[in-house]
């Protein structure tokens, strides 16, 4: 035999008191009970409180009658919200015609229930004459007609009231859904923008192995060969970071630099400054591996000079700049799309679109020829907090 726990018995009340409601109220169930009980309970406390102006007798008893005549108005306005969800797919329409002629029915309803519960000088918690038959002759009917009107605009009002909440609800979590699909899309578009640096780096890598082995440095070619194992293994196993440190991000680079200098190790040199207050703010990772790439390719590969390649990151006001700058000139515009030597552009179109799907237009990268002759890409970013946001 199964015994059975008091926290499972009320386990089980709570759920079937919450299946109770759901079938109650299907659609807007929390806007709806708190309208319906809001209205009709600010109702209840305005007639309630004429007795603190005007004397009533058998207040006792009339107390008792408006409670029961609220929870009939409560019943009546459940019906109209059943109404509503009923035509919900059909339209406004549909539903401002339910708070027309369906809801005047229904005031009048109320309008005949509440003659019929104080039109009787009863004692307390006595509703027997309520088995009484009706005798629509004795009627008050101006008071009805009277009350026909009050309740209909109550339940009218009710129903609009509604019927702008539930709309507004819709909206609100509709832009909600908006919003999640967005930021799928835009992580989904910043990996995806990610992994192509992979095969971009290993295509400009594999050239230099080709190039030490064409010059027969096949020492260092071999060594380069482990060298670029060691930095991809690190690139591909470090947990999918989308953002990581920028003193993490410049340490990977430099990484970089020094497998290149094996090509170039007299020609290449670089130097590196961080601002400390920098250190730990979150880049895009390898943000500024396209800019190393296109220092080394275009500055020191284009050249038989030294080079050397500079990269900084320090903060102006709110915004990271982080700034690579090598002693070549910067081609730009068409000059790039129609000089074959110059490259397909694909690393910076990178960072561009990673940014601003990241940032929107609050990240910008900045190419141009300073007065000291260096060639100078600036990366410009705002504080993390404005990731996925847009000016």
């Amino acid at each position: 035999m199964k015994l059975v726990s008091a926290r499972d018995l009320a386990h089980d009340a709570r759920g079937q008191t919450r299946s109770m409601l759901d079938r109650l109220f299907p659609v807007n169930q929390g806007i709806a009970i708190k309208s319906m009980f809001g209205i009709w309970g600010a109702y209840f406390l305005f007639v309630t409180s004429r007795f603190l102006y005007r004397m009533q007798d058998n207040a006792d008893a009339l107390f008792f009658q408006r409670i029961l005549m609220t929870s009939v108005c409560i019943t009546v306005t459940w019906l109209l919200y059943r109404l509503l969800i009923a035509v919900r797919r059909n339209g406004m329409g549909a539903a401002i015609f339910m708070l027309t002629l369906p809801t005047i029915v229904l005031a009048n309803y109320i309008a005949i229930l509440d003659q019929i519960i104080f039109d009787h000088d009863a004692a307390m918690l006595d509703f027997s004459y309520l088995l009484d038959p009706v005798n629509l002759v004795t009627f008050d009917w101006a008071y009805v007609l009277d009350e026909a009107f009050t309740r209909y605009f109550i339940l009218a009002s009710w129903g609009a009231l509604y019927l702008a909440l539930a709309h507004s609800h819709d909206l609100q979590r509709m832009m909600v859904h908006s919003r999640q699909l967005e930021q799928l899309n835009r992580e989904s578009e910043l990996r995806a923008l990610r992994y192509q640096l992979n095969p971009h780096f290993v295509f400009n890598a594999l050239n230099s192995v080709s190039s030490l082995i064409i010059d027969r440095e096949n020492e260092q070619a071999e060594k380069l060969v482990d060298d670029l194992a060691d930095y991809m293994r690190a690139v591909l196993t470090d947990g999918g970071q989308d953002m990581v440190a920028v003193e993490q991000e410049i340490a990977q680079q430099v990484r970089y630099l020094e497998i290149e200098r094996m090509r170039f190790p007299d020609r290449l040199h670089y130097s590196v400054e961080i601002d400390p207050a920098a250190k730990g703010w979150s880049i895009p990772a390898l943000i500024i591996q396209p800019l190393i790439e296109n220092a080394v390719k275009y500055g020191v590969s284009g050249t038989d000079r030294p080079v050397n390649i500079n990269i900084s990151a320090h903060i102006e006001g709110d915004r990271l700049r982080i700034t690579i700058a090598n002693d070549g000139r910067v081609q730009t515009g068409a000059g790039i799309a129609q000089d074959r030597t110059a490259g397909t552009g694909t690393g910076l179109i990178n960072i561009q679109d990673r940014l601003k799907a990241l940032y929107g237009q609050n990240a910008s990268l900045l190419l141009v020829n300073n007065k000291e002759g260096m060639a100078t890409a600036t990366i410009v970013l705002p504080d993390p907090s404005l990731i996925f946001q847009d000016i």
